[in-house]
């Protein structure tokens, strides 16, 4: 439970699916241990515990992995809250912030995005190719294939089935590669009335992930002066307030000096690997602006937990810290037999 001594540190109640916790999970246990003090995990099965705080900020994420009877439940208590807790703070809605179908359908029609998306029994005949299909809910961690006529997307419309999708989406493709060659995804943060960047990577390939091994030294310096400087941030803001989401990642790049939103993720992790003795790089200023920013919320100096809060909380903690000791030794090992390696490979020439 909570150090009485830790009392005046804010509470933040961050409301999120179960199984998707490990969003939050290097933060928390490795690089701002500090924050769990005063963050607290609440799986979306335990959200009615929240009818009990005095004071606070709640954030709502991972509605996209909701049920209909979920969001429902969710956005009741929403509702609740607003009306009898007048401390308690909320950020994102379960029902009125946009998903991802809606919001590039909203960027379209508003002149933002020049790309479209659309649901496969509701497809134009000017649609623009090439195209891909996408699930609405969840993340997507393998390049999606580009369909280049009707033919091809017919095809794999017909694989549907066979894919699992929740909620398919055609999406139109929007990017494009920079006079170098490569293509350039930023992101960056709202949390509140803040928003921070947290990266610009850049790849030969039009789908791109986190670059894992570190980002391309030909690009490092774009990527750092991005973060330093947040250059989209006023714009950001505006897309943001477009989706009624007050916390999130928004994931764009540039074509013709022009935003084109990809998404934006109500539960994006936060850091993606636990540290290690042979990191290229330190991950510790990216947690620093991030729990600054949570530090921002309004209320979030009240003291408000319950004890059934903080109980689900640490019980979720002690899942996620059991789990990321193992992959932590795991990319201890396979990072120290890459620098060995290396190593070697370099007293050869």
């Amino acid at each position: 439970m909570r150090d009485p001594a830790t009392a005046d540190f804010p509470m933040i109640f961050y409301v999120c699916h179960r199984l998707h916790t490990y969003t939050q999970a290097s933060f928390l246990l490795y690089y701002r241990k500090d924050m769990q003090n005063f963050f607290r995990l609440v799986p979306y099965e335990q959200a009615t515990l929240l009818g009990s705080l005095s004071a606070g900020t709640v954030i709502w994420s991972d509605m996209d992995r909701l049920s209909g009877v979920e969001i429902d439940a969710a956005s009741e208590l929403a509702r609740k809250l607003e009306l009898e807790q007048p401390h308690v703070v909320q950020l994102n809605h379960p029902r009125e912030s946009f998903q991802r179908f809606d919001l590039l359908r909203k960027l379209f029609a508003d002149g933002i995005n020049n790309f479209q998306v659309h649901r496969p029994d509701a497809l134009p005949d000017d649609i623009r190719y090439p195209v891909f299909l996408r699930d609405e809910t969840g993340a997507a961690y393998k390049a999606p294939r580009l369909l280049q006529a009707r033919r091809e997307l017919d095809n794999a419309l017909a694989a549907l089935p066979d894919m699992k999708f929740v909620r398919p989406m055609v999406v139109e493709f929007g990017s494009k590669a920079g006079p170098d060659g490569l293509y350039r995804k930023y992101a960056a943060y709202r949390v509140g009335d803040r928003t921070y960047a947290q990266h610009c990577f850049a790849n030969e390939e039009w789908f791109i992930k986190d670059p894992g091994r570190g980002i391309l030294q030909a690009t490092r310096k774009q990527h750092l002066d991005y973060v330093r400087d947040n250059p989209h941030a006023p714009d950001l803001m505006a897309i943001f307030e477009k989706a009624s989401i007050t916390y999130g990642r928004i994931d764009y790049t540039i074509v013709g000096g022009r935003i084109q939103v990809f998404e934006i993720n109500t539960n994006p992790t936060v850091l993606s690997y636990p540290p290690t003795p042979f990191d290229k790089y330190d991950s510790m200023p990216y947690a620093n602006m991030h729990a600054d920013a949570l530090l921002a919320l309004p209320h979030a100096r009240d003291p408000s937990s319950t004890a059934e809060l903080d109980r689900t909380h640490f019980e979720v903690l002690a899942v996620l810290r059991r789990e990321y000791r193992k992959r932590r030794r795991k990319l201890v090992v396979r990072k120290g037999l890459r620098f060995v390696r290396d190593a070697v490979l370099g007293s050869r020439h």
